[in-house]
């Protein structure tokens, strides 16, 4: 009978891990099933093993992309509300030439104190004039109604009813209708100019979509607008004025007008440099 007994603890032991296995079972299912989104997420976010290549294009990536994370001034709004277009390089080339002129005027003018100093400032101002209306002066300012372009010496007033086409060439081409008996005219927005090299790119990604492989690029070149917004720029004109379209815009027609201000301005400092020269 003693020697019994450890048989029967045994045969208990092991009734009770028994008992307790199918409870231990549930548990260590319902951690992995806890698991089991956590691990997902973690591998999702890792490439595969041995595969090196193109990025996927994402939103982030992708032409969605807003301009202003290119560093270029396009895509901004302005406090009615209206959206602002314009490219940073030549606020970049205005105020370098504002330096070289504040040093030639540091440098050369007023130590000479001769009628020659006189001269070089009218001429410098002159030129500074020319500066401004071509660097600063330029922009695109579009709305859900209308658009307009401001050119170095011309401004352009136009309903998106009237835009017959957004285009890009050298710059943004807006294709718009004029009074009756008269030729469409296209409009160059002087500010948003586009590079050679970059149209060539924009012309590369859509061959790339048109064949099919644009769910990925290279690392390097595959944000175009990193590069040159334009397109982009080009690309939100064209929709806004579909959407205009759609929402049946009424029937306008190109208004142009010249900028006197500027006008007047380049044309006082024109005739004061010549009559210095001729006075001379």
């Amino acid at each position: 009978m003693r020697g019994a007994a450890p048989d029967g603890a045994d045969s208990r032991a092991s009734s009770e891990a028994e008992t307790r296995q199918p409870e231990a079972r549930e548990a260590e299912a319902r951690e992995a099933e806890a698991r089991a989104p956590e691990a997902s997420e973690a591998e999702a976010g890792k490439p595969e093993s041995g595969k090196l290549g193109p990025r996927p294009l994402t939103a982030a990536a992708g032409p969605s992309r807003p301009a202003s994370a290119t560093g270029l001034t396009s895509g901004k709004v302005t406090p009615d509300g209206k959206i602002l277009y314009r490219r940073l390089t030549p606020f970049v080339l205005w105020w370098v030439w504002v330096a070289f002129a504040v040093f030639c005027l540091v440098d050369v003018v007023f130590p000479a104190h001769s009628y020659f100093s006189i001269e070089f400032v009218a001429g410098l101002l002159t030129v500074t004039a020319l500066v401004y209306a071509c660097t600063v002066r330029p922009r695109v300012i579009a709305d859900e109604e209308s658009v307009v372009v401001h050119n170095p010496y011309r401004d352009y007033h136009v309903g998106w009813g009237a835009v017959q086409g957004v285009f890009l060439g050298d710059a943004v081409e807006l294709s718009c209708a004029r009074s009756a008996g008269m030729k469409d005219k296209t409009v160059y927005c002087w500010a948003l100019y586009t590079a050679r090299r970059s149209r060539m790119r924009a012309q590369t990604q859509r061959s790339l979509i048109k064949i099919g492989r644009s769910a990925t690029l290279p690392d390097k070149g595959a944000d175009i607008e990193r590069h040159d917004a334009v397109p982009l720029m080009a690309a939100e004109l064209g929709r806004r004025c579909k959407d205009a379209r759609e929402r049946g815009a009424p029937d306008a027609v190109l208004q142009i007008s010249w900028a006197w201000r500027p006008i007047a301005g380049t044309l006082a400092l024109i005739a004061a440099t010549v009559l210095l020269i001729v006075l001379r």
